[in-house]
Formats: C-alpha cells, structure tokens, sequence
C-alpha cells in the first residue's frame, strides 16, 4: 500500500512539473514605425506583449486623430499630407516552435539574426544603387523625399509621445523615428532647403 502510495505521488509530482515548467519561442515584433526586433520570450512575457498591443491597438486611432488636427493646424505642413498612412499598431508574429530551455532559442535566435541581417545589407546595397541613380537625375526630387521622410519620423515620434501620455507607459520602438515631437524640431520648408544648397555650392567655386 505504501508503494503505491510514492508511486502515485511521484507521478503527481512529475505532472506539476511539466504543467508549470516556463517555455520559451521567439517573436519578430514590429513598432508603429515598421521596425522589427527579435525577442526571446516566455509564455508569461508573450502575454504581457499581447496585452500591452490590445491596449495600444484600443487608443492609437484617437491617438493619431489628435496628431493630425494638430498638424493640419500649423500653417508649416500644409504642403506635406499628415502621414497617417505610415503610423501602425505594434505587432508580433511567432517565429519558431516551443523551447523548454531560453538557451535553446537564443541559439536559434542567432541564426535567425545572422539571415536577417545578411538580407538588410543586400537591401541596402539595392537601395543605394537605386538612391544614387536617382540623385544624379534629379537632385530636386531627392531633397523632396528626404524631406517627406524627415516629417513621417516627426510624425511618428509625435504620436509615439502622445500614446505614451495616453497609456502612462512608454511604448516602445525598434529603431530611429525622428525627434521628441515636431513641436522641438521642425523640418525646414522645402525653399530653405535649396536656399541652403545654392550656398554651398557658391561656397565651393573657388573666387576670381
């Protein structure tokens, strides 16, 4: 009777520990400005992501509302569109199965890092074919482009700070989105912008 007594609380033992024994995968999570950072997490720390982007999913469309009127109103951006467009939820995608060990993922973690890298520079490389063939035909349309990114990051990093005031938490992003708000740096008016190029290259002939 004892035997099967320890026999019984043994296998009970056993199935406690497999019930609360902590797995681990890896996530690819996006922020609101399109970029993307693996994580390692556990079932615990998955769910707390997931409640937090179900917490920011609820607030970013008013969020963004306000971001635009106030836009609108500044007589500075009437010739760049408020880039709604370009704002997104946060989101996550799982990437591999279950770990029962955080090592185990960490290993593959690096593999996966190692790939997604190697794509980034081929990326690049074909960006800056593509950037350096469009500069040489028109320069003008360069400085646009800059110029619409510079404002998208401001934008961005607008509604970032509102939705940290919202939420009583930061929110966090994976990568540069400009500055603090673009109350604190505003981007030059396109006309600035040639006026500004037009005495550089004044400066560089050399003078008679």
């Amino acid at each position: 009777m004892k035997k099967m007594v320890c026999v019984i609380l043994t296998g009970l033992v056993g199935l406690v520990g497999t019930a609360t024994a902590e797995d681990f995968a890896i996530y690819q999570v996006v922020d609101m400005a399109g970029q993307a950072e693996y994580q390692v997490l556990s079932k615990v720390e998955f769910a707390k992501l997931a409640t937090e982007i179900k917490e920011e999913q609820k607030v970013l469309t008013a969020v963004i509302a306000a971001a635009k009127k106030e836009w609108e109103s500044d007589k500075e951006n009437k010739t760049t569109p408020f880039p709604a467009s370009k704002i997104k939820s946060r989101m996550f995608k799982k990437l591999s199965q279950d770990f029962p060990k955080k090592e185990t993922a960490e290993e593959r973690l690096t593999l996966i890092e190692e790939r997604a890298a190697k794509k980034i520079e081929e990326d690049k490389k074909d960006k800056s074919k593509n950037r350096g063939a469009k500069s040489k035909a028109d320069p003008e349309d360069a400085s646009k482009d800059a110029l619409k990114q510079m404002m998208a990051n401001n934008a961005i990093a607008d509604v970032n700070r509102r939705m940290a005031e919202k939420l009583g938490r930061e929110v966090p992003t994976y990568g540069f989105v400009g500055t603090a708000g673009k109350k604190e740096a505003k981007a030059a008016p396109a006309k600035e912008v040639k006026k500004d190029d037009a005495k550089k290259e004044a400066e560089k002939k050399p003078a008679h």
